[in-house]
C-alpha cells in the first residue's frame, strides 16, 4: 500500500526557492502504469537541457483500477501504487530541486470515481445511505422527484436491463471475512447491514437441533442487533457502533463453530438462485430491495439519475469540496506535499463544477498560507482550466494566476489562419452540406441533443425544483412541469457561456451574469415563439434573484439554491454540447473547432491578435501558454498544416470536389442514406490531410506503416461519429453505419495507386511545408508572449496525432534526448552550419531546436518575458501582412520577436515547400519591421548568434530589415 498523507516522509525539500515560483516553461507529463516517478527522474537532465523549469503531472492520486488519465481518483489520500510511491514522488522532486525545477500537480477536486471498491467514501455511502458519514461528500438526491422508493441512489451500471441482469445469475452476494457484498462480474457492492439478518435467519434454519442453543442464539441476538440498524431512532454514530459489534460477533462465532460458516455459504446459494428457474431468484430480489442503492441499467442514466456526476459520466460523481471536512479530505495529500516544499504549482481541473469557484480558490490560497511554515504572505501559483466563451474574461475575484490556456491556443489560431480565406470555407461548406447559415444554430442544436439524451435527468431534476417554486406562490402556480421544463430547457440551450457565478450567499447577481441570463431568456423568445413568454420571465426572476416584495425567506433561499445548482448544470451541457457534438457537426476548417474555440470562428487580424495579447500582459501575466493538452481535439502540428488550407479556399474546394467524385464507388447506401455522407467525408478529408505521413521532402512517406495508421482513423472516426450523434452515437451505436464507415477508410487507405489517394497526397505534401512553418511560429510565440509556455509531452518533435486516446501514446525519449544533444554540441560548433543544415528539410530536429533556442532564450532572459511590457511592432513593405512582430521589454533589455505568417500567401506558389529556403533574404523585398525610437541599436539573434545594427534611429524609431535579419533563418528573436 502506498503511503498516505499522514505517512509521509520526515524528509522535506527547502521551500523557500520552490514555493511561490512562476514556472518559466513547464512540460506535461501523462503519468502511466509503465511511466511512473522512477521514469520521470530519469528525464530530469534532458527537460533541464530543454530549458522546461517545472514537470506539470497528470493527477497522481489513487484512481480507479486500469484508470488511462488519473481523473477518476478514489482516494485522493494517496498516491496511486501505479506510479510509484512517496518515498519515489520524493526522490524525483530532490532531483527536480537540485536542477533548479519545480512540479506542478493537476488536482480534481470536483469529482470522485464511484465504480472501485477502493474508494471508501462512496462505499459508505452506499453500504449506510443517508445516515452514512461519508454522505456529505456527494449531491445525492434521496427523494427524486416520482421516486417510489426513497433513501436509494441509483447505481446504473448493468449492461443489461435488472431483471435480465438477476436471472442470468449476474448478480451473486459472497461472504467475505467480516460480512457480506454482492458481486457483479468484477465489481464488488457492499451490502446494508440490517440486510444481512435475511442471511443470517435463512442460515439459521438449517442448524441441527442437538446443536448447542447457546451459539444458535447467538446467530439469531446478531440478526436482531443487525435488523435494529434500521430503526428511524437510531443515531449515525450508534449505526455505526452497532455494526462494527455485530461484525466482530459474527466473526468470533464463526471462528469458533464452523458449522456456522457452512449453513451460511448453503443459505447464500440459495440466495443467489438458479439459472433457468426464475423463482428461486425473489429472495435475492427482496435482499436488493433494502439496500441504500438501485442496481440498473446503465441506460436508466439518461432520465433517473439521482447523483450529481461529473459531465454524463455514470461512474464519476461530483463531490462536495464547499463542505469544510470534504475541501480537508479531499487536500490533505496536496497540502502535506506543497507544505514540504514537494509540489509547487496547482492546476486545477474543472472549477466550474464547484459550488462556488470563488470561494474554492480562497478556501485553496489560505489552506496553503496555514501550511506554510514563515509567516509570508505568499501565494501559490494555480492555474484553472476555466472555458472562456467569446468575450468572456476571467471572474477577477478569483485568487489564481491563469487559465490552463485554451484562449490562448485559439488566438494564435485565430492569427495563423487568413481571416479572409475563412469565411469562403465557411460559404463552399455550407452549400456543398446544407448546414444552416448560422454556427449558433448548430451550437444550439447539439446542446438540446444533450438536454434530450445525456443529461435529460438533470433537466428533470432540476425541472422539478422549479415547478415546486411555481407551485409555492399564487403568481406562478399555474405553470405545469412541462412548460418549465420546456422553459429551462430552451435557456440552457440558449446561454452563451459555460454558467454564471451567483453566490450561495448573498443577494446579489453580478453585472454580466445579468446580461447574459437575459440575453439567453431574449434568444429562448425568439426561437420559440409560440411558447410561454411568462413561463420563461418567471424562470429569469429566478436566476436573477427578483424576488416578490412579499416571498418568505425561505423560498428565497430556495430561489437562490435552484439558481446556484443549475450554474453546475450549463458548463457540463455546453461542454457536451459544443466541443463533444457541434464541433463534431460542423467543421468548416476543422483545425478551429478546438477546445474553448467559438463554433464557426474566422480568425482575426494580426491588430486584434496584439490587443489579445496586450490585455493578457495587463491582466494574467502567470497564465499558462499551451498550444497543446491531454484534451486537445488534435495536435498542434495538425492545427498548423490544416490552417494553410484557409490561404487557398478556392483550390480546396476544387481538390475537395474532385476527390469526392472519385470517392463515390465508396459510398454505399444505409436506410436509403449515403453513407459516408458528404458533411462526414468533408470531416474524413480533412483529417487525413492533417495526419498523412509526409517525408521531410515534402513527400508522401514510403516508410510508413499503413495499417497502423489506418487503425488510428478508424479509431478516431468512430469516436468523431459517435459524439456528433446524428448517425450513431456512445449511447446507441449503429452497427451497419460505422462499418461502412470503416470500410469506406479501409478502401481508401489501401489502394494506393487510385486517383482518390493520390489527391489527398499530393495536397497535403503542398500543404505540410507551410504547416511546419507555422508550427514553428506557433512555437516562438509559445515561448515569447505574455504568460507561462506550456509544452505537451513529445511535442518537441512533431505530432500529428488526434484526440485521446490517440495523443496519450508512449513517448520516445531515448531518442529527444540523443537528439538535443547532438544539436546542442553542433550549435555550439557553429550556430550558423548548424541552421544551415536543419533548414534544408523539416525534419525533427528543426521544431526541437527551435524549440531549445525559444527556451534558452527565455531562461537566459527571463525578467524581460515573466514581467516585460508587451508591445505590438508596426512592418511596412511588400509582405507586412506576412509578419507577426513585437517587442518585451524590461527596463532597458530588448527583446523583438518576428515571424512568418500565412505563408503560401506570401509565397504564391502551388509547389510543395520542403525547406525554409524560400522564405529567406531578397524574398522580403522591402518589408521592414520597426522599432521604438528608444530600442536599442544592436541586437543578437538567438537562432544564428548573428548581430544586428538597428537602421535609422530617429524620432521616428528604427527600421529591421527582413532581407537582412532572415539571411539564414526566417524566425527571429534579438535581444541585447
Amino acid at each position: 500500500m502506498s503511503p498516505t498523507a499522514t505517512q509521509a516522509s520526515s524528509s522535506a525539500i527547502d521551500q523557500s526557492s520552490t514555493v511561490n515560483r512562476l514556472p518559466r516553461a513547464t512540460y506535461r507529463f501523462q503519468l502511466r502504469s509503465d511511466f511512473g516517478f522512477e521514469r520521470l527522474e530519469r528525464l530530469i537532465p534532458y527537460l533541464n537541457e530543454l530549458g522546461i523549469s517545472d514537470l506539470y503531472l497528470s493527477p497522481f492520486f489513487h484512481a480507479r483500477e486500469d484508470s488511462q488519465h488519473g481523473y477518476d481518483v478514489v482516494d485522493h489520500s494517496r498516491i496511486e501504487p501505479a506510479f510509484g510511491d512517496l518515498h519515489a514522488l520524493d526522490r524525483l522532486a530532490k532531483v527536480a530541486r537540485d536542477a533548479g525545477m519545480g512540479i506542478v500537480l493537476d488536482i480534481v477536486p470536483n469529482h470522485m470515481g464511484i465504480n472501485d471498491p477502493d474508494n471508501a467514501h462512496w462505499n459508505d455511502v452506499l453500504e449506510n445511505g443517508p445516515a452514512a458519514r461519508s454522505a456529505i461528500f456527494f449531491d445525492i438526491d434521496w427523494n427524486p422527484p416520482g421516486t417510489d422508493s426513497p433513501d436509494r441512489v441509483l447505481l446504473p451500471f448493468l449492461g443489461k436491463p435488472f431483471g435480465e441482469t438477476l436471472e442470468a445469475g449476474e448478480l451473486q452476494v459472497q461472504r467475505d471475512t467480516d460480512g457480506f457484498s454482492l458481486t457483479y462480474f468484477d465489481r464488488r457492492f457492499p451490502l446494508n447491514p440490517a440486510s444481512w439478518a435475511l442471511i443470517l435467519e435463512d442460515a439459521g434454519k438449517e442448524l441441527p437441533s442437538s446443536m448447542d442453543s447457546s451459539a444458535k442464539d447467538e446467530l439469531y441476538s446478531i440478526a436482531t442487533q443487525l435488523r435494529r440498524l434500521s430503526a428511524q431512532t437510531i443515531s449515525i454514530e450508534e449505526r455505526y457502533r452497532e455494526q462494527s459489534v455485530a461484525r466482530r460477533r459474527l466473526t468470533q462465532l464463526q471462528s469458533m463453530e464452523p458449522i456456522i460458516v457452512d449453513v451460511t455459504d448453503a443459505a447464500i446459494d440459495r440466495i443467489n438462485g438458479m439459472v433457468g428457474d426464475p423463482h428461486s431468484f425473489d429472495a435475492l430480489e427482496v435482499l436488493l430491495s433494502q439496500q441504500y442503492y438501485r442496481l440498473a441499467f446503465w441506460q436508466v442514466a439518461v432520465d433517473e439519475i439521482n447523483y450529481r456526476r461529473f459531465f454524463d459520466i455514470n461512474d464519476l460523481a461530483a463531490i462536495r469540496v464547499e463542505e469544510p471536512a470534504v475541501f480537508d479530505a479531499v487536500h490533505s495529500l496536496t497540502f502535506d506535499l506543497l507544505k514540504r516544499g514537494i509540489v509547487t504549482g496547482l492546476r486545477v481541473d474543472h472549477p466550474d463544477g464547484l459550488l462556488d469557484p470563488a470561494e474554492y480558490f480562497k478556501d485553496l490560497q489560505s489552506a496553503f498560507k496555514k501550511s506554510q511554515t514563515d509567516s509570508s504572505s505568499r501565494e501559490l501559483w494555480v492555474v484553472a482550466e476555466k472555458i472562456l466563451s467569446g468575450e468572456e474574461t476571467l471572474p477577477e475575484d478569483w485568487e489564481i494566476s491563469g487559465t490552463t490556456g485554451y484562449e490562448f491556443l485559439n488566438q494564435l489560431s485565430g492569427v495563423l489562419v487568413d481571416p479572409v480565406g475563412v469565411p469562403k470555407l465557411q460559404s463552399f461548406y455550407n452549400k456543398l452540406t446544407h448546414a444552416p447559415d448560422h454556427p449558433r444554430d448548430i451550437a444550439y442544436q447539439g446542446k438540446m441533443t444533450i438536454l434530450h439524451d445525456a443529461m435529460a435527468s438533470e433537466l428533470y431534476v432540476l425541472a422539478s425544483h422549479l415547478f415546486r417554486l411555481a407551485r409555492a406562490d399564487r403568481r406562478s402556480c399555474d405553470f405545469t412541469h412541462p412548460v418549465l421544463t420546456r422553459a429551462l430547457q430552451e435557456w440552457i440551450a440558449c446561454f452563451s457561456v459555460y454558467r454564471t457565478y451567483t453566490r450561495p450567499v448573498g443577494w446579489d447577481v453580478g453585472s454580466e451574469d445579468i446580461g447574459r441570463i437575459r440575453d439567453a431568456i431574449r434568444w429562448a423568445k425568439i426561437r420559440n415563439p409560440t411558447m410561454s413568454r411568462a413561463a420563461l420571465d418567471f424562470l429569469a426572476r429566478v436566476l436573477l434573484l427578483e424576488f416578490p416584495v412579499d416571498l418568505s425567506d425561505d423560498l428565497k433561499s430556495q430561489w437562490r439554491a435552484l439558481a446556484v445548482r443549475l450554474q453546475q448544470v450549463t458548463g457540463p451541457v455546453t461542454a457536451k454540447g459544443i466541443e463533444d457534438t457541434a464541433f463534431y457537426r460542423y467543421y468548416p476548417l476543422v483545425s478551429l473547432n478546438e477546445v474553448g474555440a467559438e463554433l464557426g470562428a474566422t480568425g482575426s487580424t494580426t491588430d486584434e491578435f496584439h490587443r489579445h495579447m496586450q490585455r493578457r500582459a495587463t491582466d494574467w501575466p502567470r497564465s499558462l501558454s499551451t498550444t497543446a493538452t491531454h484534451d486537445a481535439k488534435r495536435g498542434e502540428d495538425v492545427r498548423a498544416r490544416l490552417h494553410v488550407l484557409s490561404e487557398i479556399p478556392e483550390h480546396y474546394q476544387d481538390v475537395f470536389q474532385r476527390w469526392d467524385a472519385e470517392v463515390q464507388t465508396l459510398v454505399k447506401r444505409h436506410d436509403g442514406k449515403e453513407v459516408p455522407d458528404v458533411n462526414s467525408r468533408y470531416l474524413i478529408h480533412q483529417t487525413l490531410l492533417g495526419t498523412w505521413p509526409i517525408e521531410p521532402a515534402g513527400e508522401s512517406t514510403s516508410t510508413t506503416n499503413w495499417d497502423d495508421y489506418t487503425e488510428r482513423m478508424l479509431a478516431y472516426f468512430k469516436k468523431a461519429f459517435r459524439e456528433a450523434k446524428q448517425h450513431t452515437s456512445w449511447r446507441l451505436p449503429s452497427e451497419s453505419f460505422e462499418s461502412a464507415i470503416d470500410l469506406f477508410v479501409t478502401e481508401l487507405l489501401s489502394n494506393r495507386d487510385q486517383d482518390r489517394f493520390r489527391l489527398i497526397d499530393t495536397l497535403a505534401c503542398r500543404i505540410a511545408g507551410p504547416g511546419y512553418v507555422n508550427s514553428l511560429s506557433q512555437v516562438i510565440m509559445k515561448a515569447t508572449l505574455p504568460g507561462v509556455p506550456d509544452f505537451y509531452q513529445g511535442n518537441e518533435f512533431w505530432d500529428f496525432h488526434l484526440v485521446d486516446p490517440d495523443n496519450r501514446q508512449a513517448v520516445d525519449f531515448a531518442t529527444r534526448t540523443k537528439v538535443l544533444s547532438e544539436i546542442q554540441s553542433y550549435y555550439n560548433a557553429s550556430p550558423i552550419e548548424l541552421v544551415r543544415s536543419l533548414r534544408s528539410g523539416f525534419i525533427n530536429k528543426l521544431k526541437l531546436f527551435t524549440t531549445l533556442r525559444a527556451l534558452r532564450t527565455r531562461q537566459q532572459h527571463w525578467p524581460t518575458f515573466a514581467s516585460g511590457e508587451y508591445s505590438p511592432l508596426p512592418t511596412s513593405g511588400k509582405f507586412a501582412e506576412h509578419v507577426i512582430a513585437f517587442s518585451r521589454r524590461f527596463k532597458d533589455r530588448w527583446a523583438i520577436v518576428i515571424m512568418p505568417r500565412l505563408p503560401v500567401q506570401f509565397l504564391q506558389t502551388a509547389s510543395p515547400i520542403v525547406s525554409l529556403d524560400p522564405f529567406l533574404g531578397s524574398a522580403w523585398d522591402d518589408t521592414k519591421v520597426i522599432l521604438p525610437s528608444e530600442a536599442c541599436t544592436q541586437l543578437r539573434d538567438s537562432f544564428t548568434e548573428q548581430t544586428f545594427r538597428v537602421n535609422s534611429i530617429d524620432t521616428s524609431g528604427g527600421r529591421l530589415q527582413l532581407s537582412e535579419v532572415f539571411t539564414e533563418f526566417p524566425f527571429s528573436i534579438l535581444t541585447n
